[in-house]
């Protein structure tokens, strides 16, 4: 039965991640298309005598959701900034259920975060509210965006946390806290080689370990 859990958890942890995976290329590319529009404003004001007038607003909303829908991809990739100094001198039977305290501090604070936020957009809902520039914006679109990145990324840390919880249970804390430690220096060194291909000529990959 707990082996089962386990097994539909880590599926369903599987899932939203990809779902996060997704939408965080679709932030980083968003942030390619801000810094695109910019240099087309510049240069359009500069030689051509005319401006979208909409610079503001539109990289504005791009920063803003594209923030909040890369938190799901960092989070899966173990990318977030942890200080680890002291834990990992501690015991495995410390450690282990501190990694478990750390999730569920971050699902708190988390769900608070969403909670506000929408009722943010139901609030911009219920009076029609737009942004004051040329562009009139309706409000709770880029709000709602904002805040399906901020519930998919609650949604994963509630998944993770379920799914660390039943493995430190099962006996099986080393693999919970593979999946939530932070990345060492030697993963962190070997993805970076990885991207260079100095690992690829070898037949190493940043995500096996190496001989």
């Amino acid at each position: 039965m707990l082996s089962t859990s386990i097994v539909a958890a880590s599926f369903c942890r599987r899932m939203i991640a990809k779902l996060g995976t997704v939408m965080g290329y679709a932030a980083g590319w968003g942030f390619i298309l801000c810094a695109a529009f910019i240099t087309f404003d510049v240069l359009a004001r500069r030689f051509l005598g005319f401006s979208s007038q909409a610079t503001t607003e539109l990289t504005g909303y791009s920063l803003a959701f594209g923030i909040s829908w890369a938190l799901a991809h960092t989070l899966s990739t173990r990318a977030h900034v942890r200080i680890d100094v002291l834990i990992n001198f501690l015991p495995a039977r410390i450690r282990y259920p501190m990694h478990l305290v750390s999730l569920a501090a971050l699902a708190v604070f988390m769900g608070f975060l969403a909670k506000g936020a929408w009722e943010l957009v139901e609030e911009s809902l219920l009076f029609g509210a737009t942004d004051i520039s040329l562009l009139r914006t309706p409000l709770w679109i880029p709000q709602g965006l904002w805040t399906f990145g901020i519930i998919v990324f609650l949604v994963l840390i509630l998944l993770m946390l379920a799914e660390s919880t039943l493995l430190v249970i099962a006996g099986r804390g080393a693999e919970a806290e593979a999946l939530l430690h932070a990345r060492t220096y030697d993963e962190e060194a070997a993805e970076a080689l990885e991207a260079v291909g100095a690992l690829e000529a070898q037949g190493y990959s940043a995500k096996e370990p190496r001989p």
